[in-house]
């Protein structure tokens, strides 16, 4: 049989709904790991050599300061001049205290149709792009009026802003609150999934997922970091059986471990890798070709609950 574990399959999000790659790029930190817009498109190039074709960011994202991500990735994107090779998620709602909105003195959520409509229009202009193709709401709004943050959310489909849409962060409840007052299908529901966060196994994110007939999206599968650097009896308990597990499956190490145990739950959830450095991408793709057995995954769970040993 041929080794496949160097390429990558791509990943129908809905039946009516956009074909991502099956390890997608999160642009986060990237104005941390790469010192130019040219940097980032030679990257960028990369990825596509690689098979990753889906980048995730977000209005918000930005450092020092928040809100400027996403005019940074648009730079290396016009550079690439390979829009169309790409698909594009970002998100709105999420309101930061920031030089750049002079406006939030706190930081809060806002569903309204006049934020989703000025968020989504500064990310098209920022990115440089004419449509995105999935919006995501970015975490819950608990103010959020459904009927007007739905029919938002369709006027910008059927007014091409963006192809499809998605949420981020929703419970069971709130996805099927919005789903009810929308024409158009979410997408995606992106949430936190990892070895030390496994709150949608037990919250019923994932199964309204499979339910529903979407595939989420996956931030932080190694646990943002903590998982390879916290010193915690507890992290360090989950570390030291994915090293374990790593070696038995020929795995880079805890990390690429982290990325196929998110592989193998039945969600088929989506990893989405920050990284800027090749061998970490290189490394998270054979990860996904190689998601850990039954009784592996289980040994992870019992390191995290261990309730299950009972």
């Amino acid at each position: 049989m041929a080794d496949n574990t160097g390429s990558l399959s791509r990943v129908k999000l809905h039946k009516n709904g956009p074909e991502f790659s099956s390890l997608i790029w999160g642009s986060m930190r990237s104005e941390e790991q790469f010192t130019s817009a040219a940097e980032l498109a030679d990257f960028l190039r990369f990825l596509l050599d690689q098979g990753i074709t889906t980048l995730d960011t977000a209005n918000t994202y930005g450092s020092p300061h928040p809100y400027t991500v996403e005019e940074f990735l648009g730079d290396a994107l016009r550079q690439t001049g390979l829009r169309d090779r790409f698909e594009i998620v970002t998100k709105c709602g999420i309101q930061r205290v920031s030089p750049h909105r002079t406006e939030n003195r706190i930081r809060h959520f806002d569903f309204t149709e006049a934020e989703i409509r000025r968020s989504v229009d500064r990310s098209l202009n920022k990115l440089g792009i004419d449509y995105a193709d999935v919006i995501l709401l970015h975490r819950p709004d608990y103010l959020m009026d459904p009927t007007e943050a739905g029919g938002t959310l369709d006027a910008l489909i059927a007014e091409g802003k963006t192809r499809y849409v998605g949420v981020s962060n929703f419970s069971p409840s709130r996805y099927h609150l919005l789903a009810s007052k929308l024409n158009a299908p979410i997408v995606t529901n992106q949430v936190e999934f990892s070895p030390i966060h496994l709150d949608p196994i037990a919250n019923g994110v994932f199964d309204t997922a499979m339910i529903e007939g979407h595939v989420p999206m996956i931030w932080s599968p190694i646990g943002g970091g903590r998982l390879m650097t916290g010193d915690d009896p507890y992290v360090f308990k989950v570390r030291a059986v994915l090293s374990e597990i790593a070696a038995r499956n020929g795995l880079a190490g805890p990390a690429e471990a982290a990325i196929a145990f998110v592989a193998r739950h039945p969600a088929k959830g989506i990893p989405i890798i920050g990284s800027g450095k090749h061998e970490r991408l290189t490394a998270a793709i054979e990860a996904v070709n190689k998601p850990l057995d039954r009784q592996d995954w289980y040994e992870v769970v019992t390191a995290t609950s261990p309730m299950l040993e009972l």
